[in-house]
């Protein structure tokens, strides 16, 4: 049986009220205390310690004690924005930089259309402009940058410390990570995380489900534009595998005389991928748009349906420029063929949102930074 030293307790006890006034920003001790069964003392001890360190303030507002009997309590109010993040996303030709707080709220925003390869110098000196920028926008709300977490569109495999990044031609090449994101760091003196941009994206997709009140235990996002990937959540965590490559739908296969080579792209890639699909169909033609739409809605309805029959997961999100195409049209053929594939009803939704790559990776480093904060 494990045992637990004092200080994993006081911990624990701070991420528990932590968690506790994210969801419920404005409390008195003694309502914490009730919430938690901790002691008064602890309660007002772990007070004490976030006010010290800017997460909460006294609000200057009292409320009565139970039944209108007892001493006034004080309430204190959570500073979301005392501890910020930055998230970046690059997807396509587009990249994009938020400033985001603990409540997962945008303070800054800053994007450029202009195709900046990770792996390059440029991609990490404009890094370097964007967290300057960041940090004078921090200084206006009196935030703390924590730490910098990077969403790109690659195949992630950390046994090998490597990404595989599409190239000219639709062609892929591996770079090492380390070395890139060393001289990251080197620029900007800040925590840095780095993660494949569908992973990103479903912790912001689940976020959202959770703040509209629906709260899946089990989540899989499936994003198809410039690549193909999925995010999986399981027991609300983030599913990576074993060298954090789970998702990588691309190159799932439904082709037994496919024969992959080292840089080219993968089969559902080549057959769902945005630039395949223009090339494949010319969508000025009602015809073609109905020839698209079943196409594109059968493959991912067959991807749905291995994905859901092995995990056992019922609740779906799907985005990207491929669905953004003609969303309504496709949602309810994919819902058709999954129901025609199975018999079952899962839950397929349709998500618009532009920037959950960076919300989600701002997100990830804030979780992780926090917990040192906590501990300090």
């Amino acid at each position: 049986m494990k045992s637990f030293l004092p200080n994993d307790i006081k911990d624990e006890n701070r991420k528990i009220i932590y968690d506790i006034l994210l969801e419920h920003p404005e409390l008195a001790k003694v309502e914490i205390s009730e919430k938690t069964a901790m002691s008064f003392v602890t309660v007002s001890k772990i007070v004490s310690f976030f006010e010290q360190i800017g997460l909460l303030s006294a609000t200057g507002e009292s409320r009565e004690g139970s039944g209108g009997l007892g001493r006034k309590r004080t309430v204190y109010r959570f500073n979301g924005n005392s501890y910020v993040s930055i998230g970046i996303q690059t997807i396509g030709e587009k990249m994009t930089a938020l400033l985001v707080n603990l409540k997962s709220e945008i303070i800054d925003s800053y994007s450029i259309d202009k195709s900046i390869p990770f792996y390059s110098e440029a991609f990490a000196e404009l890094v370097e402009d964007i967290v300057a920028r960041m940090k004078n926008k921090a200084i206006e709300t009196n935030s703390t940058i924590v730490g910098l977490g990077i969403g790109v569109d690659g195949a992630i495999n950390t046994r090998n410390k490597t990404i595989r990044m599409r190239t000219q031609g639709n062609q892929e090449e591996d770079y090492h990570y380390e070395a890139i994101l060393d001289n990251i760091r080197s620029k900007v003196d800040l925590p840095i995380i780095l993660e494949n941009d569908v992973n990103a994206s479903i912790l912001s997709e689940f976020q959202k489900l959770e703040n509209d009140e629906e709260a899946p235990t089990d989540l899989i996002h499936i994003a198809v534009g410039e690549g193909v990937g999925a995010g999986i959540m399981i027991n609300k965590k983030l599913h990576r595998g074993v060298s954090a490559s789970a998702g990588e739908l691309e190159y799932m296969c439904f082709d037994p005389d496919f024969q992959k080579t080292p840089s080219s792209v993968g089969w559902l890639e080549s057959k769902l991928g945005i630039h395949s699909l223009l090339d494949r169909y010319d969508l000025g033609r009602e015809e073609n748009v109905a020839e698209c739409v079943e196409y594109t809605a059968r493959h991912l309805a067959l991807v749905i349906t291995n994905m859901i029959s092995i995990l056992d997961i019922n609740r779906v999100v799907v985005s990207g420029k491929t669905i953004d195409l003609f969303p309504e049209r496709l949602l309810s053929r994919i819902r058709h063929y999954v129901e025609q594939y199975t018999e079952w009803k899962p839950t397929i939704t349709f998500s618009d949102s532009r920037h959950s790559a960076a919300i989600g990776a701002a997100i990830l480093v804030l979780q992780q930074e926090m917990n040192t904060v906590l501990s300090a």
